[in-house]
Formats: structure tokens, sequence, C-alpha cells
């Protein structure tokens, strides 16, 4: 087959599939949309349409269905992103607790580290006192005699 009679084939195959559904062309000619058809808002579907009525209250119901669907799945995001926005919250007040709990801890070793110290130094000074003590009721506990033997 020569160039020029595949260009042609190819011609007539594209004009014979012309008026058939999601062949060449469309049914009917594309209009601009400003509304869907049945919809009050509207300007441009004509009330003696070619369409019939029940198929253009199915479209319209159809349409109005998938706005519906769409409007209910932006207020199930809205609701989400709601929702990850107060668990975010959450998620920061626990943070923020944790980090008081944390801060409280530490000051409260550090406390018992001082009282222990302190416990530790009064224990010492009790031990002290009690070795004076025994110290001195070994010396009262001492006879006169003895006293003034060592006092010569």
């Amino acid at each position: 087959m020569d160039p020029g009679g595949f260009d042609r084939t190819r011609r007539r195959i594209s004009r014979g599939f012309q008026g058939l559904p999601g062949r060449g062309e469309l049914w009917f000619s594309p209009r601009p949309a400003s509304g869907f058809p049945g919809d009050r808002r509207s300007t441009d579907v004509q009330e003696d349409s070619p369409l019939p009525e029940d198929f253009r209250r199915r479209l319209t119901r159809a349409f109005q269905w998938a706005i519906q669907r769409r409007a209910s799945r932006r207020a199930q995001e809205a609701a989400e992103a709601a929702a990850a926005a107060l668990e975010e919250q959450s998620r920061a007040r626990v943070e923020v607790a944790h980090a008081g709990l944390q801060a409280e801890l530490v000051e409260m070793h550090f406390q018992n580290q001082q009282l222990a110290r302190t416990l530790l130094d009064l224990n010492m000074k009790v031990q002290q006192l009690k070795k004076e003590c025994e110290l001195g009721f070994t010396s009262d506990s001492q006879s006169p005699k003895d006293n003034a033997a060592n006092s010569e």
C-alpha cells in the first residue's frame, strides 16, 4: 500500500465513526457549563431540551449526589484535621507536663542528697557528743584520791 492510500483509509474510517457514542465526535455540541441540568442556577438549559424528562431527573440526582458526597468528604476531612489538631495539642500538653515532672524529680533528687548530707553530719555530731559525754562521765567517776594524785 502506498503512503497516500494509508492516509485516505484513515480518513475514511474516522469519518465513518462520526455521530457514534465515544467515537470521532460527541453526540451533541458542548455548551459552556454554568450549572447542572435541572439546577435553578443554570442559565443555559432550555425547557424544551431534547433529553427525556426522566433522564434529566436522574442526571440531576446524580449530580446532586456527587455534590453532597464531595461536601461530606470535605466535612470529614475538616473533622479529621480538627481531630489531628486536638491530638497535637494534647500531645504538646502531655510533653509540657512530662517536662515539668522531670524538673520536679531532679529538684527532689537534689533535696534528697542535701537531706542525706545533713543527716550524716548530724549523726557524726551525735557520735562526737556521745564520746565527749562518755569521757566526761569516766573522768567524773574517778575517785577524789585519783584526782589528787593526778594533780601532783
